[in-house]
């Protein structure tokens, strides 16, 4: 990191005077080690220095070395390295070195050599959660990240009768599984891809794509042959479209460009999805609102689109048909007069559908993005008493809403707080009688509900034992709820593990075949990268491992959304 600017130097003068002595040169007669990063030896625009046994090396390289944050703030004078959770922040001008916001006493102090900022390597990597060794007969430094550094494998030939979509590092892939041999097709190698999902036929595959994580997204469909990928839409989208459950249709909402950038837009869109070509239609469209959630009717002929609240109208539901034409479905009933000024109620968001199309699941949200973030009203809707149920709240996510087969149950993880993997558990409500259930095992957090579509008392979930709040917690780079595995809830109401494997590696995205007798599933072993497993449902020493390598991210607070993988399997 080269240190340049007028303002830096003021801001460094005094620790300059202070480290001055410990200033290093670099001189010829001095062996210089070699580094090794995860088996690849690295060049050195600045050279490795010594001092006292240890080894010093500029801060900014050592960040590009270790796949890691890193950032220089020219006005303060400050600098850190991120990764793993750990954030390490050095002020050169006093000499203050903390982690995660905590003092910390560092063996050699860091210090400028010619212009660029050099710290102790082993200190710095190590509270990182990074392996170093010395490699005395090679003269080498040897850091393992434990990071994959190219695209997942295929391991097993075996055939299996669907077709899976990835993302790995934000690029897309495809894998056939249908035929022998076949290697994955990769789709993008620039830009960021999210996965939305397949149609209802298993013909299309949409994804949002950007040009970088922090970039607008745009909707994209694919065929699942890897041909044909084309942009549904020319402005970018907001919020998470939707397919249609009976056609190639995909619903979607959009932003519109404004003097404060990209905004939500109140215009719900549908697009009809062919070989022939792409044809979007406009179904709503209103002025100074945002639209935050859509669900499908089980029928594909209406679309339910949630409004927010506005000084007129409590949160209201609305089901339009592909005419446009509009029903106005549900309007929450305020209890007390609402106070605009405080927190209310604001939205139904997280929609989902009951296959018969009699019950109505939602979230319901406030108008603060924090307190959302906590915790939401979880309720389900009997669209024909008009009669709304309120269940135990929990997070906002709508996978965490699953509707039995026969339509009697909903299946929901209630318990609130942000971290995933504490306070979750796994509750089911009878639709009939309205008992609520709570199948939570103590010590344990549940997430990912999805029912077996062929058995209409069988469930699919994971659970893990409960871990430190995320950023309390040292496990990283290890997998954030180690031995967490996929459970059946049985009829007679006892949950049994389906999936087994090392203690220190964890099982998600439970996706079981159509037949109820299969399941693909993600097994990491690290909370950034892992392995698609594929079994019989009932024996899990017979898993095969498809793909190994996978990478991605853990999403917001281990929710592990957006996901890494989209199955479809076939009849």
């Amino acid at each position: 990191m080269k240190i340049t600017g007028l303002r830096s130097f003021a801001a460094l003068l005094a620790g300059l005077m202070v480290l001055m002595s410990a200033t290093l040169p670099v001189t010829a007669d001095v062996k210089i080690p070699t580094l090794m990063v995860d088996g690849q030896l690295m060049a050195q625009a600045s050279p490795i220095c010594w001092d006292n046994g240890s080894i010093l090396v500029s801060l900014e390289e050592l960040a590009a070395y270790l796949n890691a944050g890193f950032q220089w703030n020219e006005v303060e004078g400050t600098t850190w390295i991120q990764k793993n959770g750990r954030t390490i922040f050095f002020r050169p001008s006093t000499g203050e070195v903390r982690k995660n916001g905590e003092p910390i006493s560092i063996p050699v102090p860091p210090r400028l050599i010619n212009g660029t900022f050099y710290v102790p390597l082993r200190f710095v990597t190590e509270n990182l959660g990074v392996t170093v060794a010395w490699d005395n007969s090679a003269y080498q430094v040897q850091i393992i990240t434990g990071e994959r550094r190219t695209p997942p494998e295929r391991i097993s030939d075996e055939a299996f009768n669907a077709v899976v979509a990835y993302t790995d590092k934000g690029n897309l892939w495809l894998l056939d599984g249908r035929k022998r041999d076949v290697l994955p097709k990769q789709l993008t190698d620039s830009g960021y891809v999210e996965l939305i999902g397949w149609s209802a036929d298993g013909e299309w595959l949409s994804y949002k794509y950007a040009s970088s994580e922090s970039a607008p997204a745009y909707l994209w469909v694919v065929r699942a042959d890897g041909k044909a990928a084309s942009q549904v839409d020319t402005e970018p989208i907001y919020g998470d479209p939707l397919w249609s459950p009976k056609d190639d249709r995909i619903a979607y909402t959009v932003m519109k460009d404004s003097t404060d950038g990209y905004i939500p837009a109140g215009v719900v869109r549908y697009a009809d999805i062919t070989a022939e070509g792409i044809k979007a239609n406009t179904l709503l469209e209103e002025d100074s609102i945002t639209i935050p959630s859509l669900a499908w009717h089980p029928g594909g002929e209406s679309i339910t689109i949630s409004f927010p609240r506005t000084a007129e109208q409590p949160p209201t539901l609305v089901q339009v048909n592909l005419a446009g034409e509009q029903t106005v479905l549900y309007t929450l009933k305020d209890e007390a007069p609402m106070d605009l000024e405080g927190i209310y109620s604001w939205a139904f968001i997280s929609l989902k559908w009951s296959p018969d199309g009699r019950h109505l699941a939602y979230h319901l949200g406030v108008n603060s993005s924090s307190i959302t973030a906590d915790s939401v009203e979880t309720g389900v809707l009997n669209v024909k008493t008009g009669q709304s149920l309120n269940l135990s709240g929990g997070l906002k996510y709508l996978q965490w809403l699953a509707f039995s087969p026969d339509n009697t149950k909903l299946a929901y993880i209630a318990g609130g707080g942000r971290d995933v993997m504490l306070n979750k558990s796994l509750e089911i409500v009878d639709l009939i009688s309205g008992k609520i259930t709570d199948y939570s095992q103590k010590g344990y957090a549940d997430t990912q509900p999805i029912w077996l579509s062929n058995k209409t008392n069988e469930l699919l979930f994971c659970r893990g034992p409960e871990a430190e709040t995320l950023y309390l917690s040292e496990i990283l780079p290890g997998t954030l709820v180690p031995n967490q595995r996929i459970y059946k809830l049985n009829k007679d109401g006892n949950a049994v593990p389906v999936t087994a494997g090392p203690a220190d590696t964890a099982d998600y995205f439970p996706n079981p075949s159509s037949s109820g007798e299969e399941i693909i599933f993600l097994r990491l072993e690290r909370y950034d990268q892992g392995s698609l497993y594929l079994q019989p449902i009932n024996a899990p020493e017979e898993a095969v491992e498809i793909l190994r390598g996978l990478r991605g991210g853990p999403g917001y607070y281990g929710n592990y959304y957006p996901e890494w993988i989209s199955v479809h399997w076939f009849e």
